[in-house]
C-alpha cells in the first residue's frame, strides 16, 4: 500500500504524489509550504519554491499562494520580470530552479540558512522525462542534495521506476501517495 507524504522530513529523497486531477495534490502542497513557511519564520529553514513547466500555471500559483500566505511572503520569478524575489515562497518555471540549482551546485547553504532552498514543490513532475524538457527536473533532484522535495503529476501512473531511481541517490526513503480515483468530482 502507498505511505502517506510526510512533510516534515528533512532532506531528500522526494515525496511524490501521482493522483488524478482534483485529488487534492495542490493541498498537500499547500500544507507542505504552510511547514516550510513556519520553519522560515522560526529561523529553522530556507525558502520554498513551487516550480511548474508553465508560465500560465506558475503565475496561476502565485496568486494562489498570495491569497493564501499574504503578499509579503509569495514571491514570482520568471525568464522576463520578478515580483518579491526575496520571499520566503518562491513560484517559478522548472526551468528558472534548475538555473538556480546549476549556480548554487553543493552550495546550497544549510537549512537553517534563510536563502537555503529548503523545499521545493515540482508540480508536473512526469517532465522528468521529457527528452526536451525533462532535465529541469532533474537537476534541482542532483545539486540541492539538502532539499525536501514534493513531486506531483495526475499523469505519471506506477511511479515505482522514479521512487527507485530516486531512493538510490538518497536516503533516507521518501513517501508516496498514489490514489487512483478522485477525491472530488471535475
Amino acid at each position: 500500500p502507498p505511505r502517506p507524504a510526510r512533510l516534515d522530513q528533512g532532506t531528500r529523497p522526494p515525496d511524490s504524489h501521482t493522483t488524478p486531477t482534483a485529488s487534492a495534490k495542490s493541498l498537500d502542497a499547500m500544507g507542505a509550504q504552510f511547514a516550510a513557511l513556519a520553519a522560515h519564520r522560526s529561523g529553522r529553514g530556507g525558502r520554498t519554491y513551487y516550480t511548474a513547466p508553465l508560465k500560465a500555471l506558475v503565475s496561476e500559483k502565485f496568486f494562489a499562494l498570495v491569497a493564501a500566505f499574504g503578499s509579503k511572503n509569495v514571491g514570482m520569478t520568471t525568464g522576463d520580470s520578478a515580483v518579491n524575489p526575496d520571499a520566503p515562497i518562491i513560484c517559478c518555471t522548472a526551468e528558472i530552479l534548475a538555473n538556480i540549482a546549476l549556480r548554487r551546485g553543493g552550495e546550497n547553504a544549510g537549512a537553517d540558512d534563510e536563502d537555503a532552498i529548503s523545499q521545493v514543490v515540482m508540480d508536473e513532475f512526469h517532465f522528468y522525462a521529457d527528452p526536451q524538457r525533462g532535465w529541469a527536473w532533474q537537476v534541482p533532484l542532483l545539486e540541492l542534495p539538502n532539499t525536501q522535495f514534493l513531486l506531483m503529476s495526475a499523469t505519471l501512473g506506477d511511479t515505482t521506476r522514479f521512487v527507485e531511481e530516486l531512493e538510490e541517490l538518497a536516503a533516507p526513503p521518501g513517501g508516496t501517495n498514489a490514489r487512483r480515483r478522485r477525491a472530488f468530482g471535475l
